[in-house]
């Protein structure tokens, strides 16, 4: 990944998560965030990865948040000062489940 790409990760990241926080309204009792953003290395496309708490949540969260997508494309259109802001594409961040699953395996 070059320096490039790796910087308009983190901005997109850090600037999804501003409109989140700002104008988004989880459903009751859960927490969404972005945790990482890919970028592709022509910068046309990203695909955001969503840390959704509880995880009984994942499916209907993730349908809210591609709903909601299209307001927050809207938003890093007039925020970000680059030449072609990349389409955001949705999905969850599997790290976590990942995480649990090993953590259940060591404690048997």
């Amino acid at each position: 990944m070059s320096k490039r790409t790796e910087q308009v990760s983190e901005l997109l990241r850090e600037e999804i998560n501003k409109i989140i926080i700002k104008d988004f309204e989880p459903p009751r009792n859960t927490l969404i965030s972005v945790a990482t953003v890919s970028v592709s290395p022509d910068l046309k496309r990203a695909t955001a990865f969503l840390s959704i708490i509880p995880q009984n949540q994942l499916g209907s969260s993730l349908k809210i948040m591609k709903k909601f997508g299209n307001y927050i494309q809207r938003e890093l259109n007039k925020v970000l000062y680059i030449r072609q802001v990349p389409k955001i594409n949705w999905a969850i961040d599997e790290r976590d489940l990942r995480y649990k699953e090993i953590e259940e395996a060591l404690k048997e």
